[in-house]
């Protein structure tokens, strides 16, 4: 699984690589743009413990976002937000993308979530959520996992 995480004031490559129990070389993987220069508020997709969620695609000629989103039953969304992607940005044949393997095992939360929203919209109950999740912060654009 991979969730997203901002850029804070004294990180590095090195030091984000740590936290999340990877290597520099990983996040430059996994993020499509260049990381040599990140600064306080980026975002970038880093690796977590639930990787069984998820699936990777490798682009081949003519490929676009909207043909992956709607042969794979995934909103466009999601996967601009598992690979660090902008809707604009060019695909590469050969190029790597994760997928998740059924778009309702995951929910990206969105601005002013709470518990309670999460909990009601997607029909869990918070054990369930808790045990899944190891950290829920509720700030926009968090990966939640949902079902096993």
């Amino acid at each position: 699984m991979y969730t997203i995480y901002t850029v804070r004031y004294g990180d590095t490559l090195d030091s984000i690589a740590n936290m999340y129990g990877t290597t520099k070389e990983e996040l430059k993987k996994l993020n499509s743009f260049n990381l040599d220069n990140i600064s306080m508020g980026n975002q970038i997709v880093v690796p977590s413990n639930n990787s069984e969620f998820l699936k990777t695609y490798i682009i081949m000629v003519g490929d676009t976002l909207y043909d992956i989103a709607r042969r794979n039953n995934i909103d466009i969304n999601t996967i601009l937000l598992l690979n660090g992607l902008n809707k604009d940005d060019y695909l590469y044949p050969g190029q790597e993308i994760v997928l998740p393997i059924t778009d309702d095992t995951l929910y990206i939360t969105k601005d002013g979530d709470t518990m309670s929203k999460i909990l009601d919209i997607n029909n869990i109950t918070f054990e369930e959520l808790i045990q899944r999740n190891k950290n829920i912060y509720l700030e926009p654009d968090q990966i939640i996992i949902l079902k096993d």
